[in-house]
């Protein structure tokens, strides 16, 4: 069983060169949880993540991980808890699949950068946890868009961090990749109790794969809870601004969200 880490923003303003996006948000992930932040456009949700991860240095107030200011922390230190994949990651030329998810146990490894079994066993884990074994040797640049969506998830799965962030793990791929890759992510989750938090743009697929959502509007943290709590029609309306209907999903029991489109409402 992974440990119980406690990670929260207090009171944090962040933004970009003079821009403000978040105006004092305060966070508190849920542990062994999947967490999902939604919103429009522009709302503030990378941003919130971005600087939870540390990778974006808040204006005003502080992230905190065990009751420790982020900043606190070496970069080692930090990476061997939590593990982030953004949204546009840049793939080095012409490398393998198995050397990409290999540079997930840098913050393991000693100063001379030696292998052990346990480096060798994660990568072995973490490849056949994403179905891309049988890629091992081919390069990145060969791979479809799922394949490598898939790679990038597995070298965040072999830093073996009991946090993990994903900035839109889903987009750009087709709704069959996108369900596989929710689906692998939730069994990281169940197996090894993994705290995984991610930007979705689905709502409905939000719905589903979520534990507990945060939704923003405008840099502000305006509802939370479990999908059935801030899923309805009057929060819908308040976040992305659409009419809809919320109806069970007939599948998975879980809010669904029915656009209410101009020419689709009869009078």
């Amino acid at each position: 069983m992974k440990p119980t880490h406690t990670l929260q923003a207090e009171q944090i303003s962040a933004g970009y060169d003079e821009k403000i996006i978040l105006n004092e948000i305060n966070v508190s992930i849920p542990h062994g949880k999947i967490n999902v932040i939604i919103g429009a456009n522009a709302c503030g949700k990378s941003t919130l993540l971005k600087t939870m991860a540390r990778l974006l240095k808040p204006a005003d107030g502080m992230v905190s991980l065990d009751g420790k200011s982020v900043a606190t922390f070496s970069p080692k230190q930090f990476a061997r808890v939590i593990g982030m994949l953004p949204q546009s990651p840049t793939v080095p030329e012409g490398i393998t699949v198995a050397d990409l998810v290999g540079r997930g146990r840098y913050p393991h490894q000693s100063l001379l950068g030696t292998w052990s079994k346990k480096d060798y066993a994660a990568v072995a884990e973490a490849m056949e946890m994403m179905n891309i074994t049988e890629l091992a040797n081919r390069s990145i640049d060969e791979l479809s868009g799922g394949q490598r969506q898939r790679v990038w998830i597995a070298m965040a799965l072999a830093q073996q961090t009991d946090i993990l962030f994903l900035d839109e793990p889903t987009t750009f791929l087709d709704i069959t990749y996108q369900v596989e890759i929710l689906d692998l992510l939730t069994d990281l989750n169940k197996k090894h109790g993994t705290t995984i938090v991610m930007v979705l743009h689905d709502i409905n697929l939000t719905a589903r794969y979520a534990d507990y959502i945060f939704a923003l509007r405008k840099g502000q943290l305006i509802a939370e809870g479990a999908p059935t709590d801030v899923i309805t029609s009057e929060a819908v309306k308040e976040i992305y601004g659409l009419d809809c209907t919320v109806i069970p999903d007939p599948v998975s029991h879980t809010p669904l969200v029915v656009p209410r489109g101009r020419y689709h409402v009869k009078a």
